[in-house]
């Protein structure tokens, strides 16, 4: 196991429409080849991304951010948080929903039949059609929720969000609220220890996985197990130092695999209790790791400078990448689309099947600290071949 430096966790106007198609063909020409070690006849490298279509999903002029998506009961669930700016002390998990398994026509959306039904049954006007109902907010504390993160299983739906002191910014710990029918919530409970982190859970074998990472005391980001979703348990602690953002995958041999937001991946077998570990060339904040058929994608926030100019506005992208299990390494394949390049990504990716999965991110206006922004949430289909 190796040690790393000890850093501070960190996050770091004009209302635009997207136009799909050009955005689609945009993305595919910010594709590029191998970089961050990956040799260029390496399978990994071969693997071609390409997007199936691309929206935005959501946008009222605030700041809406750090999307989690999951696929429940034959549709899905989006939450977020919104708040005045990145780190308002306001911040709020809301959701939305689809009213199928397909990822389209959310319940936010005016034009969904349900929607545009109740309009027109209300003589509201058409031309132009008003705002779709607002999401639903699910937690929403004194303190401030910074993201949510989401956990599914047949019975009960869970969201999760780390809460922070409205002043200092500490991590205060993370709560946990969980419903059983979509529609009412359980009051947020704390969940763990005091001042850790959870980061984007996952089920393996009818066993629940989150990493957490805790900045006080000996800094160090654990592997956490839970069959209830609620009690958790240490299984491991896959790095020391002030590491954070850890997100998990699984491969089919039961590998596991950890992205943390400073740049290191780490893999474990079963039992999880013994790690290796590879520092890439680039950071990755906000990551979202996700396996594809027999593809991993990972997706995080980075530096523009570090890939190919993609003629983007601003100094930050969303970049996609596959990951390489055998070495741990990573090969860029795109930087996705942004209006601003300021405050964005945050990603989640989410398998529809053996070779194609969404992602939602946000992208927003330039970061500047107590200053009200806008952000909005993005998502995309993604096809492999």
């Amino acid at each position: 196991m190796q040690t790393q430096k000890t850093t501070r966790r960190s996050y770091g106007a004009r209302r635009r429409r997207w136009s799909a198609v050009g955005l689609v063909a945009l993305a595919v020409l910010t594709t590029a080849g191998a970089v961050c070690g990956d040799p260029p006849a390496s399978p990994e490298s071969q693997v071609e991304v390409l997007i199936e279509r691309l929206e935005q999903i959501y946008s009222d002029g605030k700041w809406n951010g750090r999307p989690a998506v999951v696929l429940w009961r034959g549709r899905y669930f989006l939450f977020f948080r919104t708040g005045t700016d990145h780190g308002s002390a306001d911040g709020a998990i809301r959701m939305m929903h689809t009213y199928s398994n397909v990822p389209r026509q959310w319940s936010t959306s005016p034009y969904t039949p349900k929607n545009y039904r109740a309009t027109v049954a209300a003589g509201r006007s058409l031309d132009p059609i008003g705002p779709g109902p607002p999401p639903q907010v699910v937690i929403d504390t004194p303190r401030n929720e910074q993201e949510a993160h989401v956990l599914a299983t047949p019975q009960r739906l869970f969201v999760y969000t780390v809460i922070e002191d409205p002043l200092t910014g500490g991590v205060e710990g993370t709560m946990v609220s969980h419903t059983d029918d979509g529609i009412a919530w359980s009051q947020p409970a704390a969940v763990h220890h005091p001042g850790w982190s959870f980061w984007k859970p996952r089920s393996h074998q009818g066993v629940h996985y989150v990493a957490a990472d805790v900045m006080t005391g000996r800094a160090r980001v654990d592997l956490l197990r839970s069959t209830d979703g609620l009690a958790w348990q240490t299984v491991s602690t896959i790095a020391t130092g002030a590491l954070t953002e850890t997100a998990l995958v699984f491969l089919k041999d039961g590998t596991l695999l950890a992205l943390a937001r400073q740049g290191w991946l780490f893999k474990a077998p079963p039992p999880y209790t013994h790690w290796t570990s590879r520092k890439l060339r680039t950071a990755i904040d906000g990551p979202s790791l996700e396996r594809v058929g027999d593809t991993v994608l990972a997706s995080g926030r980075a530096a523009a400078a570090n890939f190919p100019s993609d003629d983007q506005q601003g100094t930050r992208r969303t970049a996609l990448f596959v990951v390489r299990p055998q070495t741990l390494e990573v090969v860029w394949k795109m930087n996705l689309l942004t209006q601003w390049g300021g405050d964005l990504s945050y990603p989640h990716i989410l398998a529809l099947d053996d070779r194609r999965a969404l992602i939602a991110w946000y992208d927003g206006q330039r970061y500047e600290e107590g200053v009200a922004k806008q952000a909005d949430l993005l998502l995309a289909i993604l096809r492999l071949q």
